[in-house]
C-alpha cells in the first residue's frame, strides 16, 4: 500500500523538524558558553593562587612545575596549564622522600580506591601520571568519584594502576568524614612528583569543609584544586 501525504503534512513535519534542530544548536551553543565562562573563571582563579603564592622555591621536571613559599603553594602542568593545584596559606606540609617510600604511598592510595566507601568519602579522586607523553595509551591511570545529589553516582576509571611501577606524578583528592592518615586530615589534597634523583616531592594541603575553592574566604584559607 503507498500512502500520499499532502502538501501541508510535508511542511509541518519540516517545520516541526527545523524546530528541533534549532532548539539542538540552541542546547549546544549555551553549553558551549557555559565551559567558555567556567574555563575563564577557572583560569582567573589560578592567577589568583600563583601571584598570591608568589616566588618561592621551586620543584621542576619535565612534566610539572611546583612553587612553595612562606604563603602558599602550588603545582601547574607545562602540557596543560589547566591541571593546577593550590593553596593560600601556611595549612600545608611537604616532604622529600625515596622511591620506595614513593611506591608505599601510591600503594596506599590504591588501597583507598579499592575500599572506596561512598557513603562516608564522597569525594574520591586519584590521579597518576607514568609518562609525560599523553598521546601514549599508558600514560596515566585516574579513578573520580563524587556524589551526585541522589547518591547514585558511579566512579570514573581510565588507565590501570600499576603495582611496582613509581609514577612521574601522583595526585589523591579526598573529601571523607573519617581521618586519611596518609593526608593526615579527612579532606584535602596530597600530591607526589618523582625526578631523577631518588629525592621525590611531596606536598600535602589538609583542609576543612567541600572541596571547593571560595575567594568570599579569607585569603589565608583559598584553596583549588
Amino acid at each position: 500500500m503507498v500512502t500520499v501525504r499532502s502538501g501541508g503534512e510535508n511542511q509541518t513535519g519540516m517545520r516541526k523538524a527545523n524546530r528541533v534542530r534549532a532548539e539542538e544548536m540552541e542546547a549546544q551553543e549555551q553549553t558551549a558558553a557555559a565551559w567558555m565562562a567556567n574555563r575563564f573563571w577557572y583560569r582567573k582563579l589560578i592567577d589568583f593562587v600563583k601571584e598570591g603564592v608568589g616566588e618561592g622555591a621551586e620543584y621542576v621536571t619535565d612534566l610539572v612545575r611546583v612553587v612553595l613559599s612562606e604563603r602558599g603553594c602550588y603545582y601547574q602542568f607545562h602540557a596543560i596549564p589547566e591541571e593546577f593545584s593550590g593553596a593560600l596559606g601556611s595549612g600545608f606540609n611537604y616532604q622529600y622522600v625515596g622511591s620506595q617510600e614513593g611506591l608505599e604511598l601510591f600503594a596506599r592510595a590504591q588501597e583507598l580506591v579499592e575500599h572506596h566507601d561512598p557513603e562516608r568519602t564522597p569525594e574520591l579522586s586519584l590521579l597518576a601520571v607514568y609518562d609525560s607523553d599523553f598521546d601514549h595509551s599508558g600514560a596515566g591511570y585516574q579513578y573520580h568519584f563524587e556524589s551526585g545529589p541522589e547518591g547514585d553516582s558511579v566512579p570514573i576509571v581510565a588507565g590501570h594502576y600499576r603495582p611496582g611501577v613509581l609514577p612521574l606524578f601522583l595526585k589523591l583528592r579526598v573529601h571523607s568524614d573519617t581521618r586519611v592518615p596518609m593526608l593526615g586530615s579527612s579532606s584535602g589534597v596530597l600530591f607526589f612528583v618523582a625526578n631523577a634523583t631518588d629525592q621525590h616531592l611531596i606536598v600535602r594541603i589538609p583542609h576543612q569543609g567541600l572541596a571547593v575553592a571560595d575567594l568570599a574566604q579569607s585569603p589565608q584559607t583559598v584553596f583549588i584544586h
